[in-house]
């Protein structure tokens, strides 16, 4: 009697449960629910004549593993649970200990996983091994060590080619088991040995071929070190140059002379209609450049938010982690401002064609990063330009109204309808009220009544 008890709890203490006294017995999975156990018991020193036997078990115990858990997975129908379904059976593979020690028993004399009858309890394992209770409970905690140790090398093979077999409902429990031991895993069959040679000198020849990868990405990163003009400057010089870099990205005028700030500011507040303007006829043209099927609100609304920026500048490295300006937007490459002495306001004037060539060229250099960088009073049209736009821009408001304007002319099919400028009259505003635009007829006719 003692030894039953004997067995009895040391089985409970080895999976770490409590008791169940009159309860209902412990199941391998958890209900829905609750979560899955990702440990059984505690860890163990294995002797080198159980490290051996778990060697030649192996096969024995892919399949067994494999075989449980398909069946669980049927079992449980937790390849039809929806979205996650697939994580489920994942978490499904930390059970499986639990499942081979309630199951099945490790003879270390006879070296064999055997499966237990449905009937059988403790004192008949106690009584098949001899009436040593001692060797029972040995044999469970080097089953339950062989498990855990198996799942952490084939666990997560293991519950992909599980959920993929039963979701495709191609196999049985034991063809799962054959299929993955034999072929996948290469424990079982003749060539055993010579697959596991094979993926060993693989996986070496791999490891050889990423050191080898290793060593060019750090010849690399030396060589941009001593490339990098701040690299060897003291501590304290790098952080006065760091903190000048997130200025300038802060406040593009900071590092600028007075009399181009001047400049620059006042273009930003003369042009705000002007590049609001310019900046939806890029997003229309964008859009219209599209499949009708992705021209949506939702659609829009990336080119809205971007329609002040024209990309990432790859000529500039990201000196102390901070990031150069981005380029000027695309639609400056089709206008330049330009001082009106009679109003003494900046307004957007057509690129000259020479000159609209070349800054075309220009911006084909730009996503290798290979171009230079544009004249002084070129740049300083590009800061008004964007800085004004960046002023006037409410994407979400642009992207509703250019949206519905595109959908009106395409129902009107007049040849003057322009979605572009419509939405501009909608969204566009100056510092003080809605932008006003003349159309060129509009302005025609402005000029015949004055004279």
């Amino acid at each position: 009697m003692a030894a039953q008890l004997l067995v009895r709890s040391g089985i409970y203490l080895l999976l770490g449960v409590a008791f169940p006294g009159n309860g209902p017995s412990l199941s391998v999975l958890a209900d829905d629910g609750e979560p899955i156990p990702d440990k059984v018991g505690a860890e163990v020193h294995l002797s080198k004549e159980e490290r051996g036997v778990l060697k030649k078990v192996e096969c024995q115990m892919c399949k067994a593993v494999l075989r449980e858990m398909h069946s669980e997975v049927v079992k449980h129908h937790m390849t039809q649970k929806g979205w996650g379904s697939e994580m489920q059976v994942w978490e499904t593979s930390n059970a499986m200990c639990l499942a081979m020690l309630q199951k099945y028993k490790l003879d270390l004399t006879k070296v064999k996983i055997e499966k237990k009858a449905e009937d059988e309890d403790e004192e008949l394992g106690m009584a098949g091994a001899g009436g040593d209770p001692q060797a029972v409970m040995r044999g469970m905690l080097v089953l339950k060590m062989g498990c855990q140790r198996w799942l952490e090398e084939f666990g997560g093979d293991t519950s992909g080619f599980i959920y993929r077999r039963v979701v495709d409902e191609t196999n049985t429990p034991e063809e799962s088991a054959k299929e993955f031991c034999y072929g996948v895993a290469g424990q079982c069959g003749k060539g055993k040995k010579e697959k596991q040679l094979k993926e060993k000198a693989r996986s070496k020849e791999l490891e050889i071929k990423r050191q080898a990868m290793r060593k060019i990405e750090d010849a690399e990163e030396e060589k941009r070190k001593e490339e990098d003009p701040f690299s060897k400057l003291p501590k304290d010089s790098m952080q006065g140059l760091q903190r000048m870099l997130e200025m300038a990205k802060d406040d593009p005028l900071a590092m600028m002379e007075d009399s181009a700030k001047v400049t620059i500011k006042k273009g930003q507040k003369d042009l705000r209609c002007d590049a609001c303007k310019a900046a939806l006829e890029q997003v229309r043209d964008d859009v219209l450049a599209r499949p009708k099927s992705m021209r949506s609100e939702f659609d829009i609304l990336p080119f809205a938010e971007a329609a002040c920026e024209g990309g990432k500048d790859l000529s500039v490295p990201g000196y102390f982690g901070v990031e150069p300006p981005p380029l000027p937007p695309l639609w400056t490459d089709k206008y330049r401002p330009k001082l009106d002495k009679k109003t003494n306001l900046y307004t957007l004037k057509r690129f000259p064609k020479k000159a609209q060539k070349k800054r075309l060229k220009w911006r084909e250099l730009t996503p290798t990063g290979q171009q230079k960088p544009p004249p002084p009073d070129e740049h300083e049209g590009d800061m008004m330009m964007t800085l004004s736009c960046k002023d006037s821009l409410e994407p979400a408001q642009m992207a509703e109204a250019l949206y519905e304007q595109i959908a009106a002319c395409a129902k009107s099919k007049a040849a003057t309808c322009d979605a572009a400028l419509a939405a501009a009259r909608l969204t566009c505003r100056d510092e003080t009220a809605a932008c006003i635009y003349e159309t060129k007829a509009e302005k025609e006719d402005k000029s015949k009544k004055e004279l």
